[in-house]
């Protein structure tokens, strides 16, 4: 999938390093000067909040933000897609994972209406799907999926794209012998992404990770084939899973 790639700069994005955090602020938007100086505190206590690791206070100041911010700049200003983009951060850092899935589909709406591109959004589709997976809100998966699976052309000639891949577990005695192999592994898809009738096409070590690889596989969900408009199901597709000790997979 694409990386991460959004309408704000690149010193927008939530960064992480040597055990601390931060989120950098964009310039701000043209508003009345009184605006203005809200906007620029709320945008500040944001980022202190983030740093000193409150989510909870981060949260609520950017919830009053981008209250703020649509009331008197307009939703597809920079400065109310970071607030959009420092709710969902901050549910997502309290593992509020059914909180992030309804704070991303927000972020994706208003960077959507604000222009920004499918190619752009499609990292932040993903990870709602992985939220959207992780809490069983299977239909948000599955409609999230279907919008990049048509932002891409789908079809045939493309090789399905995993949109939600939990990796398998790497079985501790083969780990302990460091052992590393490859599944192929050969599907169908029905029109949702699910992928039906996995079996093992070929495997290295034969029959050493196969069972590992097909249970994570059977998770899995993909872009479908796009036809007149509408997912469709598809056959004759494969993947490779490797299993190396540098990544555990």
């Amino acid at each position: 999938m694409a990386s991460e790639n959004t309408i704000l700069r690149r010193r927008d994005i939530v960064r992480i390093a040597g055990g601390g955090a931060a989120l950098l602020l964009p310039g701000l938007s043209a508003c009345g000067d009184e605006d203005e100086r809200k906007i620029k505190g709320l945008k500040m206590k944001v980022q202190d909040a983030y740093g000193a690791k409150d989510f909870h206070k981060g949260l609520d100041v950017a919830q009053k933000g981008l209250t703020l911010a649509r009331k008197t700049i307009g939703d597809k200003a920079p400065d109310t897609l970071y607030f959009a983009q420092a709710i969902s951060e901050n549910q997502i850092s309290l593992h509020n994972f059914s909180g992030a899935v309804r704070a991303l589909k927000q972020e994706i709406a208003l960077r959507s209406d604000a222009g920004q591109s499918e190619k752009k959004l499609q990292s932040r589709r993903t990870r709602l799907i992985l939220f959207a997976e992780q809490t069983g809100d299977k239909a948000t998966s599955i409609d999230q999926t279907v919008i990049i699976a048509k932002s891409i052309d789908m079809g045939p000639g493309k090789d399905p794209q995993p949109t939600y891949q939990p990796m398998p577990d790497y079985p501790p005695d083969l780990y302990r012998a460091k052992t590393e192999g490859d599944v192929d592994i050969a599907f169908n898809l029905d029109a949702d992404g699910t992928p039906t009738g996995a079996r093992v096409k070929s495997s290295t070590p034969p029959n050493v990770f196969d069972s590992a690889a097909l249970d994570a596989f059977r998770k899995w969900r993909f872009t479908p084939f796009i036809e007149n408009g509408e997912p469709v199901a598809s056959t004759g597709h494969h993947f490779t899973i490797a299993f190396r000790m540098n990544r555990g997979q």
